[in-house]
């Protein structure tokens, strides 16, 4: 395995609404379910690339896992299966560190600490700047007088 990848352990109501989510996101094609059957879900996982070493206990004992290889977009994947109802959720490194990610973070500024931006012009929307008459020929108003 030469990428992070995200490990869940998905509860079987929540999987219906996790699949398709994922496959929206456009992580489908680098997803897995994995069911414990005639081998356990660690099996599976340490065929599919994944260092299970330092494995959770929890992951240890699940029926059902789901494994995204997604390299860089590990971080949004991890957010988007906890935000859809996995149970518990890593991103392990290729090195073999298993990190829980716990929570979803969301960040919102406060808008009240923001400095005050000027208005500023934008350009082909200001008033046109009044017409100036050649040099030595009257405004054509003050002709017609």
């Amino acid at each position: 395995m030469l990428q992070d990848s995200v490990v869940a352990i998905v509860p079987d109501e929540a999987v219906r609404d996790i699949l398709p989510t994922i496959h929206r996101a456009g992580l489908g094609h680098v997803a897995r379910l994995i069911r414990a059957g005639r081998s356990s879900v660690l099996e599976h996982l340490q065929r599919a690339g994944v260092p299970v070493a330092q494995a959770p206990e929890p992951l240890q004992m699940c029926q059902a896992a789901l494994l995204i290889n997604a390299a860089a977009r590990s971080p949004m994947a991890a957010s988007l299966v906890l935000q859809h109802g996995a149970s518990q959720v890593w991103t392990v490194s290729a090195l073999g560190a298993w990190n829980e990610i716990e929570d979803v973070i969301l960040v919102q500024p406060n808008v009240h600490e923001l400095p005050p931006h000027p208005a500023r012009l934008v350009p082909g929307r200001a008033a046109p700047p009044p017409a100036l008459a050649p040099p030595g020929r009257a405004p054509a108003s003050d002709a017609a007088e």
